[in-house]
């Protein structure tokens, strides 16, 4: 026998317990005390499903938040992929803006606070970057 059939079984005995001793006694004091009981014990379900309820949704939520962060990490790496295998990516031009572009940051760090003395880095990167954008978009048509 199955603890699904155990429980049934021993919950249908217990209601039949309570069911005869209901019959036994009519007094006013035992309607009251089973009227009390009755509360307590659909307070206690309720309460009980509605932990029941929280834990289930939290299972999916935690869930949806794995396979969310799964398919994320999978569009990453496949945008990497055709971003390394793009034409403009192994184009001479796209090393020299890389470049550029840490000189750029080199420059920052160097001169903190005065970012106006990197105009040059800065106009030199721009440039190539307008290169790259015009070489992406021959490239796509």
């Amino acid at each position: 026998m199955g603890l699904k059939e155990k429980l049934i079984k021993e919950a249908t005995a217990q209601k039949e317990a309570k069911d005869k001793a209901r019959t036994a006694s009519s007094s006013p004091e035992s309607v009251c005390s089973r009227g009390t009981a009755e509360e307590i014990e659909t307070a206690v379900a309720k309460e009980l499903e509605r932990i029941l309820k929280k834990q289930q949704h939290d299972q999916l939520r935690s869930k949806d938040r794995q396979a969310s962060t799964a398919e994320l990490l999978g569009e990453i790496r496949d945008l990497s992929q055709q971003i390394n295998t793009s034409p403009t990516a192994q184009s001479q031009t796209y090393g020299q803006a890389v470049n550029a572009r840490n000189q750029v940051a080199a420059c920052l760090r160097k001169n903190e606070g005065k970012a106006l003395d990197c105009w040059k880095e800065v106009s030199e990167f721009k440039s190539l970057v307008a290169t790259l954008e015009r070489e992406f978009v021959a490239a796509s048509h």
